[in-house]
């Protein structure tokens, strides 16, 4: 039974409170120990985990009520002139910060939080009582403490707002889709705490592996989302000016049965369907923007990610985030915090030098590792750049071979943009040594995969000695898909737009064998060739006329197909209780009939090679 039986509701409105308190104090933690003498930044630490355990002790969470005290104390002994910040303090509190995210993963269980670490609450204590370390500063002059007064906001009362939301008085969503924990908050299990590698301290790491399960499911609760009440409103707006025109619809449609079919007449009858042609497209782009949120609420969680990893690799770095305020559709949001974790990681793991190797090059000793977001067209662009020593492309392909990942003719027939693809290979990895952080050859490959699940692409571009920029685009939201209907037989079947590089004729002059493989040349490009119903086996009459060059895998290829449809915008449904080969689900097109829509990752990682012969045997 869970611990917090007819509480639930409260304790997802605290969680989600609280984990953006802590997201936010995680933030200002890597501001104050670039600025340590800031009496606003330590006020405001102070209110967030004094705001925390107000909450935890409404709940009877008393674990996490006794660390956020020792933690506050600290604190009020740090902005008192008690205590002065160092890094090894900084180290100790940022710990703290990552036990208090371990038993929020327990509340989101239902279940009370364990005590924290005995070693992590005896070094509080030692703190504590440390002597003090400066004398009392003077009082602020009136400019300053206008100043500090200014970024002070009124403290939230936890007991009293709690218990209006329980008497009804402040209305919350269904307990069913509520968050049990913000899904941009960052897991313990990531950061290495007080600047050592997290394998160093077995007794946090057993702590951390014991809640990993925590949590996943509490990332899996969370269904909830913030929208603005201008938003609801132009919906409700435009769902009003549908109904008219519904009505304006029903009143012509009683005329014409009526036998009422003057030019008049029929000219209403267009301007109505052209009316709520408008509205529901209106009505469609109002209902995406309130999936719509900000792509800072996954940024805020990068800058303490990247000084605990460069704090334990022994490298300078600063984190530049740009864009925070570009809007993408909150699945999406959370989709993709995994993949830029890796990213990001990378960056900092395996393409930032040290400061003596910077030194040594003629760069500054701290470097610098970018995050952007921009809105382009209908498309998101994220990109993580960095000034590090960038990727040399003979280097990957010499690793490829040595791992056996690919043959030696496969790799050198590559230019550098594609051998830079290497690197999301399965099994990939250009580090000689496996440590806690890379070597496993694990994570790019993931990346790709999950990019590519949410239609979007990524791309590298690097220079050696120079730096590294990972750009990813992405469609603006998962609900619509822009496709490509392409024709195979009479059946029609959709490919995401995201993958389409060009359409082709497919002359069987021009196609070539190469190994036993189908290729054409395009712009001086050999690419191979793969037939849509070679891989759906699906049996046509007659040679595929066209290509679709598409973006797959390390390569381009080109998907032969009978025809085209055209351009379109599908909304997907699922196909239930049945997964054919290759198929991601359906959808109708306009005249009625179905269109399938191909998940072309499974299609390309299942389907054998093309031969030319097996290519055009249709057309003998």
């Amino acid at each position: 039974m869970s611990d917090f039986a007819g509480n639930e509701e409260l304790l997802q409105d605290f969680l989600t409170e609280a984990n953006e308190l802590l997201a936010d104090l995680d933030n200002r933690l890597v501001d104050l120990e670039k600025a340590p003498e800031d009496a606003a930044l330590l006020n405001a630490v102070f209110r967030n985990f004094h705001t925390i355990k107000g909450g935890a002790g409404f709940l009877g969470a008393t674990e996490l009520v006794k660390l956020c005290h020792r933690t506050e104390s600290l604190f009020d002994r740090l902005r008192n002139g008690h205590l002065a910040l160092d890094p090894k303090l900084m180290d100790l509190i940022l710990s703290a910060t990552a036990a208090v995210r371990d038993m929020f993963g327990d509340l989101g269980g239902a279940r009370q939080p364990q005590g924290a670490p005995r070693d992590l609450l005896l070094a509080l204590e030692n703190a504590l009582d440390a002597r003090p370390a400066r004398a009392a500063e003077p009082a602020p002059s009136a400019a300053g403490a206008a100043a500090t007064t200014a970024t002070q906001a009124p403290e939230p009362n936890w007991p009293v707002l709690l218990a209006s939301i329980a008497a009804g008085a402040v209305t919350t969503p269904p307990a069913e889709g509520r968050a049990a924990a913000a899904p941009a908050q960052t897991p313990a299990t990531v950061y290495p705490s007080a600047g050592r590698r997290a394998s160093d301290d077995p007794g946090v790491e057993a702590v951390r592996a014991g809640r990993r399960e925590t949590d996943k499911l509490a990332i899996a609760k969370d269904s909830t989302i913030r929208i603005d009440t201008a938003r609801l409103d132009q919906v409700l707006n435009l769902s009003g000016e549908i109904g008219l025109t519904k009505n304006r619809l029903t009143c012509l449609r009683t005329e014409l049965l009526s036998g009422k079919s003057d030019a008049q007449t029929l000219r209403a009858l267009d301007e109505s369907i052209e009316q709520l042609d408008l509205l529901v497209g209106d009505l469609q782009n109002a209902v995406m923007k309130t999936r719509m949120q900000p792509i800072g609420r996954l940024f805020q969680k990068y800058p303490r990610l990247v000084r605990d990893l460069a704090r334990t690799l022994g490298k300078e770095i600063d984190l530049e985030l740009r864009g925070e305020d570009t809007e993408l559709d909150r699945t999406m949001i959370e989709e993709l915090s995994d993949p830029l974790v890796h990213l990001v990681r990378n960056a900092v793991d395996h393409g930032m030098e040290t400061p003596q190797e910077r030194r040594a090059a003629g760069k500054p000793e701290k470097g610098t590792v970018a995050l952007s977001a921009r809105q382009a067209g209908d498309h998101i662009v994220i990109e993580i750049s960095d000034d590090g020593r960038g990727i040399r492309p003979e280097v990957l392909r010499r690793k490829a071979i040595e791992k056996g990942l690919l043959d030696a003719e496969s790799v050198h027939g590559m230019d550098d943009r594609q051998a830079l693809q290497l690197i999301f290979l399965p099994g990939f990895s250009t580090k000689d040594q496996v440590s806690s952080v890379s070597g496993r050859g694990v994570g790019m490959d993931v990346v790709k995969t999950n990019i590519h699940k949410l239609n979007g692409r990524i791309e590298i571009t690097s220079h050696a000695g120079v730096g590294t920029t990972i750009s990813i685009s992405l469609p603006l939201t998962l609900a619509i898909l822009p496709v490509l209907v392409v024709r195979l037989g009479e059946q029609a079947f959709a490919l995401p737009l995201t993958m389409v590089r060009e359409i082709v004729r497919l002359d069987p002059a021009q196609v070539q064998s190469v190994s036993g493989k189908a290729t054409v040349v395009i712009r001086d490009q050999v690419l191979p060739v793969r037939a849509l119903g070679s891989m759906l086996d699906m049996p046509c009459e007659g040679a595929p006329g066209y290509g679709v060059l598409l973006q797959a895998a390390t390569s381009d290829v080109v998907l032969a197909v009978d025809g085209f449809v055209g351009r379109d915008d599908l909304v997907i449904k699922p196909l239930d209780g049945v997964k054919p080969k290759g198929i991601a689900g359906a959808t109708l097109s306009g005249d009625g009939s179905i269109v399938l829509v191909l998940d072309m990752e499974a299609l390309f990682r299942d389907a054998p090679a093309e031969s030319r012969a097996r290519l055009f045997a249709r057309a003998a």
